[in-house]
This record gives structure tokens, C-alpha cells and sequence, in this order.
């Protein structure tokens, strides 16, 4: 059976090592293999005889990285590294400065002891930005070259050929000030860059930080504040108001509001009671509650989402693919093009000719923007919509919500409230509406069917007392209704087929009840009555199906239900089309033929219940409201966790920005390699251009890199449809 697995990777600097693991990773028996640069993860599928650990992080190694089973949770930047970088980018950029002011200001005027000193001030730049040689010349001799052996090879070439001149050439121009500014810019370039991809997680983090670091554990009748690492299920805490939820439970005891807006982005703390399920991070408002622990670290709910997002954030949409393909083999082409650059300069111009362009080369390129343009979008962006409420599974189905073009809906519970309830009721023989109700109302009690909830909640919302009626022989007809006997009587309440059982005859009904769900009743098998019961839209139904109009999404709704009452909802919410009486399987038919007969436009499917199961998967995109069944939610692609319908507005928003910001990142990768290359090489001085210099060409590397991860944080500020509607309304 073939089984997904991730490993931990580090050593890596840029796309050129990823690509080197990968290549490292095609000697063994795995396919799908795919390293995400950004959070140095290794994924890839096994075969039926799949290596083992210890062989791939032999593979690994032997490629120069070091692998391990990743750690529970989300790896991100540690402080202790941002600063330990800081500390040496300071030194780096102070003597590097030194250096250069030494060499413009020929002082001394000694040309071998002004050498020298340049020499001298160099060195600590050096040691600074050691890890560039430690790790570039080794690739580059295990074959595997990355940017670090571009930077290394570069700024060894510009010192080496320095130090031959200030001992044959007195007096020539020396290049150990581009030596120490391409080390320093490159240095301040991955600084920044690791700040910006830590930012790019900030949403993640701030899930993994919900989770307050103690418990107020019961222990007999003491109380003991323990961390929430150490809690199990079966513990039994206490919250007070104000604190957050140590981990998911069931309330044993208490009532309090709780604020879940850190999982299904609604401000509004909801109520929450004994016997209510509650989840670890979300926060008690203002009622003391007595939890007992039902889930803890990994499979609590904060724990599989971030086990989610994880698996999101590392997975690779087919958008990545061509820019992968280009990392794998741009540095070996970038070596090339230096040589060339090197030897046409030094036939026709000069030796400093031919290092000054030969060294621009390998410092301009710039694997990194390409490798990042992609990973780092995710990271942001899947991230946001976490925090949002919105869990997509893969960049695949992130990149399928980008170009959505059909939005096929379930009916009940995602269209509608799910919650049926009375719209009217009629007697006839005599019977008084409140005889009806009482009777229906103490009936159905012994009924588990939500129809039968409908008209207990109508007694009781009409104050219909049903206290003193004793209910004798219940029976329930599975898909048809129930009886029982009542004072002597025999009622039977259910559908028609229930009332052409107990001989009852229907007459002629009003015409303006078409659409709802009737309930008959028959008294000793006469017809007595019926209730009609409707299913209300959700109020933000109509809203959301025009919006998706607008963004170019058609909307069409499939159900179980009636025609009749299929048709009022599609009138109401003015659908592309629609399609009732379907079985669980049917939906996948009609789900198949409605792609077909558009040509093949990518089709969503939107549902809750167990019988949506079948269609989420089949379906291009599965969405499922969390709301809904664990079935559903197990077969969808993307789940949210708001049952809000304005939450797929803004998954399709969310997946079309963070698409544009990938587009972008790309386009921005390949035009800066394609036009800085050649201004390196002296293209654009062959026919008067400029001759940019060495240490430009370093920041301009190191702002490349820069460039496409502040662009992917611009989704941190991504707005929520959902909330911009709640403040619309004054919620």
C-alpha cells in the first residue's frame, strides 16, 4: 500500500538544494517526490517496497543534507538563529564598509600595505559568512552546486585574483571590497528573507499559541496547576472566565458564552452548556466550567489542523512544476554562462574585464526567487485562510479553487438551515388546531425524526400543553410516519403512503403550500388534518449565490428533497439550474454530466451530511461544511470551519489572490533572471550600456529573493467577506 511520508531537511539555502535532495531521492524506490525550499520538508509517496528511515536519511546526507522525522506541530524559525544571523550580518557589514573605504580613499598610500589592510579587514567579513564556502565548495565538488557555490566561487575568484595582483601589480584595482560587499548583501538578503518567510507563518503561529500553557487540573477536591502538555483524556479541568480552553472536552458542569472565533472566524462568542463539546484555544467568556479532557496534542482539533496545514503548505500545485523544473539545472547554467562571460571578456577586453563580468554573473543569478515564488504563497496564504476558518487540504485543490467555475450546492443544511419547522397546519372534521397539536406534539415525542422535532417545537412555541395525554402502542414506519393510541383513538401521522395505509383518503390541498414538507394526520383512518413544514433558507443564501455570480461562478443546487420544494429554493435564490430526488449516487452522475455538458468547467461540490460523501469526492473540489458529518469533512479537499456561506466566497477570493500573488512571484523570478543575467555579462555594454558592478549585482540578487516574499505577505491583509458583511449589518 503506497503511504505518504515527510521528512525534516535542513542544510538548505536555496532552490538548487532542493532540487539536489530530489535528485538524491530518484535512487530510491519512492515517486511523487517534491522538497519544499521554504519549510524544509521532503514528501514523497512510498512503493510497495519503500525504503526505510535509515535509507533515506543516508540519501540524504550523501546529497549533503541532514534528515529527520519531522517534530509534532509546525517547524518555524527559531529566535535564537534571527539573532545568531543578526550578530554576524553586523560584523560582516561594518568591515566590508571598512574595506571599501580603505580602497577608495588609498590610504595608506602604500599600494601593497593599502592591499594588505583591505586584506586584513576582509577577514572577519569572511568568517562571518563562512557558512556560504562551508557549504558551497563542498556542493559544488559532490557535483550539486547551489547559490552558495555561486557566492563562494565569486567572492574566492575576486580575493584569490586580489591578492595575485597586489603581489605582480602594485597599484591595480583590487577587488576585495566586492568580495566583502557580495558576502555582506547576500548575508542582509537571507536575514531578511528569514524574517519575511517567519512573517509569512505569523497566522500559523498564532494558532499554535492559543493553547495556554497551564491547566487548572482537578485532582479529588484539590486543584493543581499543571501544563497542558501533560494533560490526558478523562482529566478533568476547570476554566474560569476570561481564560482559554486548555484542550478540546465535553462541559461536565456550567454554562458560559464561548468565543470560537480563532477556528470559524465569527466574532460572536456562542453558548455553551453541560454536555456541549468544546475546543482547546477557543475562549471562556464569563461562567466557570468544568471540562472533562476528550482530546489532547495531535488529535485534538488545533492539532489536526495544523497537522493540515502542514500537509497543505507542503504539497505542490502544478503551478510549481516549471519553476521547479528550472531550479533543478539554473545553477550548472549559470556556471556556464560566467565561464563563457570569462572567456569572451578576456579575448576581447582584459583580464579585470573578464573576473569583473564573470563575477556579476554568479553573483546576480538567482535560484532563490524562483524557488520561493511558489512555497512562500502557500505558506501565507493557506495560513490566512486557517485563521479565517478555511482549511484547504493541498495546493492542488488551492489552485482548483482559483479557477472554479461551477458551484454545485446540497440543499438542506448548507443552502438551507436543516432545521425544519412549521409554516402552517389545517384541521378538518371537527378538530380543533389545539386538539391537533397536542395530540401530534405528544406523539411525536417518541419519534427520533427531525420532522417530528418540527412540530414539538411548534407546540411548544404556541404553548400547547400535551402533559396530560397518555400515549399508548407507539410504533414507528420507517420512511412513512408513526401512530399510536391516544383516549381510545388510533392517530397516525406521517406521509401519504402512511395515510393510504391506514385507509385514510387525502382531499385536494391549497395550492399555495407547493414546495413544503407535509405531515398528514388520520384519526381511526380518517383523514384529520395536516402540518406543512418548511426548511428556511439561510439568511445569507440569497447574498452569496449572487456574489458568486459576479466573480463568474455559476450556482447549482442538487437534492433529495421534492421537486416542489427544490423549486421554491431555486426560484428564491435565482439558481443556474438544479436537480431534486437524487440518491447519493445520483449526484455523481448528475455532477459528471453537468461538467460534461460545460466543456469541462472546473465543478465545486458544497454539502454536509453522509450523503454528500460520495459527491465531495467525486466532485474537482470537495467543499464540506464543518458543521456537518466527519465523513463529509474526511472526503472534502477544503473544509471550513464557519458555517457561514460567505465562507466559500472567501475561499475562492482567498485561493484567486494567493494565485495572483504565485503568478506574479514567477513572472517577477524569471524576468529579473532574464534581464539581470545578461546586464551582468555586459550585454547592455557591448552597445553603451552600463557596467554595473559586482556588489550591485549582489543586492540586486539579494532584493530578488526579498522581493517575491513581500509580496506573498500582502495576502496577510486578506478581508474576510464574512466579517465586511457582519460589520455591514451591524453585527
Amino acid at each position: 500500500m503506497e503511504k505518504k511520508r515527510t521528512f525534516s531537511v535542513s542544510g538548505m539555502h536555496c532552490a538548487g538544494c532542493a532540487a539536489a535532495v530530489e535528485r538524491a531521492m530518484k535512487n530510491l524506490p519512492v515517486k511523487d517526490v517534491y522538497v519544499n525550499f521554504a519549510s524544509g520538508r521532503l514528501n514523497f509517496t512510498g512503493e510497495e517496497n519503500s525504503p526505510t528511515d535509515d535509507e533515506v536519511i543516508v540519501a540524504v546526507k550523501k546529497a549533503g543534507f541532514r534528515a529527520e522525522l519531522p517534530p509534532a506541530g509546525l517547524v518555524l524559525p527559531e529566535e535564537k538563529s534571527l539573532k545568531k544571523d543578526f550578530a554576524g550580518l553586523a560584523v560582516a557589514m561594518f568591515f566590508s564598509l571598512l574595506t571599501a573605504v580603505v580602497c577608495f580613499s588609498h590610504i595608506p598610500a602604500n599600494p601593497r600595505f593599502n592591499g594588505c589592510l583591505q586584506l586584513l579587514l576582509l577577514i572577519p567579513v569572511m568568517i562571518s559568512g563562512r557558512g556560504f564556502f562551508l557549504r558551497g565548495i563542498p556542493a559544488l565538488l559532490r557535483g550539486t552546486p547551489n547559490m552558495d557555490s555561486l557566492i563562494s566561487c565569486g567572492a574566492l575568484a575576486g580575493v584569490i585574483y586580489s591578492i595575485l595582483l597586489m603581489i605582480f601589480k602594485p597599484g591595480a584595482h583590487l577587488f576585495f571590497d566586492a568580495a566583502g560587499m557580495i558576502v555582506s548583501l547576500i548575508m542582509l538578503g537571507k536575514v531578511l528573507e528569514l524574517r519575511s518567510r517567519r512573517a509569512a507563518s505569523g497566522a500559523i503561529r498564532q494558532l499554535l499559541e492559543l493553547t495556554p500553557p497551564v491547566a487548572h487540573l482537578i485532582r479529588g477536591t484539590m486543584v493543581e496547576d499543571v501544563p497542558c502538555s501533560e494533560l490526558f483524556p478523562g482529566d478533568n479541568v476547570r476554566v474560569l472566565p476570561g481564560e482559554k480552553i486548555p484542550a478540546d472536552g465535553e462541559i461536565v458542569e456550567g454554562n458560559s458564552f464561548v468565543n470560537e472565533s480563532m477556528f470559524t472566524g465569527e466574532g460572536l462568542p456562542v453558548a455553551r452548556k453541560s454536555g456541549d463539546r468544546v475546543f482547546g484555544g477557543t475562549l471562556n467568556t464569563d461562567g466557570v466550567l468544568l471540562v472533562k479532557i476528550t482530546g489532547t496534542g495531535q488529535k485534538s482539533m488545533l492539532g489536526q489542523i495544523v497537522n493540515l496545514i502542514n500537509e497543505a503548505q507542503n504539497s505542490r500545485p502544478p503551478a510549481a512544476v516549471l519553476a521547479d523544473k528550472v531550479s533543478g539545472f539554473f545553477v550548472w547554467t549559470i556556471f556556464g554562462i560566467a565561464i563563457i562571460t570569462a572567456l569572451f571578456w578576456g579575448f576581447y577586453g582584459s583580464i579585470d574585464d573578464a573576473l569583473h563580468f564573470s563575477l556579476s554573473v554568479l553573483v546576480t543569478a538567482c535560484p532563490c526567487a524562483l524557488g520561493l515564488a511558489t512555497p512562500v504563497a502557500l505558506i501565507s496564504g493557506i495560513g490566512k485562510g486557517a485563521v479565517s476558518g478555511i482549511l484547504i487540504k493541498d495546493g492542488i485543490a488551492l489552485e482548483k479553487a482559483a479557477k472554479l467555475q461551477t458551484a454545485v450546492f446540497d440543499k438542506t443544511g448548507t443552502l438551507t438551515s436543516g432545521i425544519p419547522e412549521i409554516t402552517r397546519m389545517q384541521t378538518v372534521g371537527g378538530i380543533s388546531e389545539k386538539e391537533l397539536l397536542s395530540v401530534a406534539s405528544a406523539v411525536e415525542k417518541l419519534s427520533v425524526h427531525p420532522l417530528a422535532s418540527a412540530v414539538v417545537a411548534a407546540a411548544e412555541q404556541a404553548g400547547v400543553c400535551e402533559n396530560d395525554i397518555v400515549v399508548k402502542e407507539f410504533a414507528a414506519f420507517p420512511g412513512k410516519g408513526v401512530s399510536a393510541g391516544v383516549d381510545g383513538n388510533i392517530w397516525c401521522f406521517g406521509n401519504a403512503a402512511m395515510m393510504a395505509d391506514a385507509g385514510a383518503v387525502l382531499p385536494e390541498l391549497p395550492a399555495d403550500i407547493s414546495g413544503a414538507t407535509l405531515i398528514y394526520a388520520a384519526r381511526n383512518g380518517t383523514y384529520a388534518g395536516f402540518f406543512a413544514a418548511g426548511d428556511a433558507l439561510h439568511p445569507e443564501a440569497a447574498a452569496v449565490i449572487r456574489e458568486l455570480k459576479k466573480m463568474g461562478i455559476a450556482s447549482f443546487m442538487l437534492t433529495g428533497d421534492n421537486q416542489s420544494a427544490a423549486e421554491k429554493v431555486a426560484d428564491k435564490l435565482e439558481l443556474s439550474g438544479f436537480q431534486a430526488g437524487l440518491l447519493p449516487q445520483d449526484k455523481i452522475q448528475v455532477l459528471t454530466k453537468l461538467r460534461e455538458d460545460s466543456g469541462g468547467r472546473i465543478t465545486a461540490m458544497i454539502g454536509d451530511g453522509i450523503n454528500d460523501a460520495p459527491a465531495l469526492a467525486a466532485a474537482d473540489l470537495g467543499i464540506a461544511i464543518a458543521s456537518g458529518s466527519d465523513i463529509a469533512i474526511e472526503s472534502a479537499a477544503v473544509v471550513l470551519l464557519n458555517s457561514n456561506l460567505w465562507s466559500v466566497v472567501d475561499m475562492v477570493r482567498l485561493s484567486r489572490a494567493t494565485f495572483r500573488v504565485i503568478r506574479q512571484n514567477l513572472f517577477w523570478a524569471f524576468f529579473y533572471n532574464l534581464c539581470g543575467v545578461p546586464l551582468a555579462a555586459g550585454v547592455f555594454f557591448l552597445f553603451g550600456g552600463p557596467k554595473i558592478t559586482p556588489a550591485f549585482c549582489a543586492g540586486a540578487m539579494a532584493c530578488s529573493s526579498l522581493t517575491v516574499v513581500l509580496n506573498a505577505l500582502r495576502l496577510r491583509f486578506f478581508k474576510s467577506s464574512f466579517s465586511m458583511n457582519h460589520r455591514k449589518e451591524g453585527h
